[in-house]
């Protein structure tokens, strides 16, 4: 019978130990990075959307007379006009609170502000005319940050006075 050794049993253990609080350490530092990439890709998700979705509007919207600026309560808003049916309607696009709004109406129309349909949850949206046909979109993520984002408009921008715009 030969005599086993406790060195020749503690090194495997040992060295499966060593592996194994390694693996785990892997996995911690993975979690926490994982973590952080979800909660910016979630911080960052709803001004990337408002932004996407505000300038692919204003490009199906791009023709002469189609692009307007207005104010709404106090803050600037889009208007887009369309033609159904031999019918003109205006789409409204602004900030309320904490969403992005969209509103639809017939030329013409009066309507309320608050008669619409809430897009996304944005913190403070802005649309502003910069010099040269562009508009510059602005929106804060949840976590604080400002974004921002430049949309050539082509065709040009008109303005509305506050009689033609929908009212708070």
């Amino acid at each position: 019978m030969r005599h086993r050794h406790s060195a020749g049993f503690l090194f495997p253990l040992s060295l499966f130990c060593i592996f194994t609080i390694c693996a785990f350490l892997v996995v911690m530092t993975g979690a926490g990075v994982y973590q952080r990439i979800a909660g910016n890709m979630e911080d960052t998700y709803s001004t990337g959307t408002a932004f996407a979705y505000v300038a692919e509007k204003i490009r199906q919207h791009d023709a002469s007379g189609r692009i307007a600026l207005t104010e709404i309560g106090g803050r600037p808003a889009l208007v887009l006009a369309d033609e159904t049916s031999g019918s003109s309607y205006q789409t409204y696009i602004y900030p309320l609170g904490d969403a992005l709004c969209e509103a639809v109406v017939k030329e013409g129309t009066s309507v309320s502000v608050s008669e619409k349909d809430a897009v996304l949850t944005v913190t403070d949206f802005s649309v502003e005319e910069k010099p040269g046909g562009f508009l510059l979109l602005s929106a804060t993520d949840a976590s604080g940050n400002r974004a921002a984002y430049l949309v050539y408009v082509r065709s040009g921008i008109r303005h509305l006075t506050e009689e033609e715009a929908i009212q708070p």
